[in-house]
C-alpha cells in the first residue's frame, strides 16, 4: 500500500489532527484498513476429518500508524499538540481516504508514544494505536429517504402572463391564480434500500404523525417474517423513531425510551446486502404519517 495515496483526519474531543498528502504530518507506515482479524469457533468430529466450523466473528480492528511532521523548526509546539490531542478519555473517529474512497470509523486510543530522536532537530515522530471496538469501516454518507413525501410541482405563487389563459383584458401581468395544486403526496407503502455495503447493517425508523393521531405504527421488511411494531396511540406532532441497529437499538416517543411497548413479535431486522423492500402500515390513519428511513452501508476495509 502506498502511504501517498492516504489521509486520515482523527478527531476528538473538539480537537483535529491531520496526516497525510496537504497535512504538516507524513505517514510513513499504517496497517489495519483493509481487514481485521476473524475468529473461527469450531467443534470436533469424533469419526470425521477436520473440524466443523460453528461460527465465524470479525474482532476489533486495531490500526497502527506511524508519522513524522515535515517542519522540524516547530517541535516543540508540534511537541504539545500532540500530547493535548492523544486523550484516552475519548472516544474518536477517523475519516480514512485511500485512493479516491473515505471511510469512517470510531477509535478508542491504546497507546502512543513519540519516536526515539537522533537529535533535538530531527524530525518530531509518533507511534499511535488505535483499537476500533466496530470493526466496520462506515460510508461517509448516511443515506436516507421519505415513504410519504410531497413532490413538487411548481412553486407558489404562480403568476401567468398569458391574456388567453385569463381571458381578461389587459392589464393581465402578473396575476396570481389562486387554489392551485403545488405537489402531489407519494404515499408509497413500500420502498426499496439499497445497501451497497459488505455486510448487513441497521436502519432508523422515524414516524411522524405530521396529519393526526395514528394507532399503532408497524413497519416490515418484504419477503420476510421479520418486522417491528410499537402499540402506541400517537397524537399529531409525535415522533416515534426505531433504530434496529446492533450496538445501540432504541425506540423512543417523543425522545424518551418506549421499548416496553414493542409487540413481542416483532424481530428488530437489518438490511442485507443488495435491494432491501421495507413497507409500513397502522392499525388506524396509517396515511397520517411521514416515515423517514435512514441507514449508513458498513465495509470491510478501505
Amino acid at each position: 500500500m502506498s502511504n501517498l495515496t492516504i489521509k486520515i483526519v482523527l478527531t476528538c474531543n473538539g480537537r483535529t489532527l491531520t496526516m497525510g498528502p496537504g497535512a504538516d504530518l507524513d505517514i510513513t507506515k499504517i496497517s489495519g484498513l483493509e481487514s481485521s482479524d476473524i475468529s473461527l469457533s469450531t467443534s470436533d468430529n469424533a469419526l470425521v476429518d477436520g473440524v466443523t466450523i460453528d461460527g465465524k466473528k470479525i474482532q476489533a480492528r486495531p490500526i497502527h500508524i506511524e508519522a513524522a511532521f515535515r517542519d522540524m523548526k516547530n517541535n516543540a509546539a508540534n511537541r504539545q499538540r500532540v500530547i493535548k490531542f492523544f486523550n484516552p478519555k475519548y472516544t474518536g473517529k477517523a475519516l480514512i481516504t485511500n485512493m479516491g474512497v473515505s471511510r469512517n470509523i470510531e477509535y478508542e486510543l491504546e497507546g502512543w508514544s513519540f519516536a526515539e530522536q537522533v537529535s533535538l532537530n530531527s524530525r518530531l515522530k509518533i507511534v499511535v494505536d488505535l483499537i476500533c471496538p466496530d470493526p466496520y469501516m462506515l460510508n461517509v454518507d448516511n443515506f436516507g429517504k421519505n415513504m410519504a413525501a410531497f413532490t413538487a410541482m411548481f412553486a407558489f405563487p404562480w403568476r401567468v402572463t398569458s391574456q388567453k389563459i385569463l381571458n381578461v383584458p389587459k392589464p393581465y401581468t402578473g396575476l396570481a391564480l389562486g387554489g392551485m395544486a403545488m405537489a402531489y403526496r407519494t404515499l408509497h407503502q413500500e420502498v426499496a434500500l439499497a445497501n451497497d455495503g459488505d455486510v448487513q447493517t441497521g436502519v432508523i425508523i422515524k414516524f411522524i404523525a405530521t396529519r393526526g393521531p395514528v394507532k399503532n405504527p408497524k413497519i416490515a421488511k418484504v419477503g420476510t417474517s421479520n418486522f417491528m411494531r410499537v402499540k402506541v396511540d400517537m397524537e399529531m406532532g409525535d415522533v416515534l423513531v426505531i433504530d434496529t441497529n446492533e450496538r445501540h437499538q432504541v425506540v423512543e416517543l417523543n425522545g424518551v425510551n418506549c421499548y416496553q411497548l414493542v409487540d413481542r413479535s416483532s424481530n428488530p431486522f437489518q438490511l442485507d446486502v443488495g435491494d432491501n423492500y421495507l413497507e409500513y402500515a397502522a392499525d388506524e390513519n396509517y396515511v397520517n404519517l411521514d416515515v423517514n428511513l435512514y441507514y449508513t452501508p458498513k465495509y470491510l476495509g478501505v
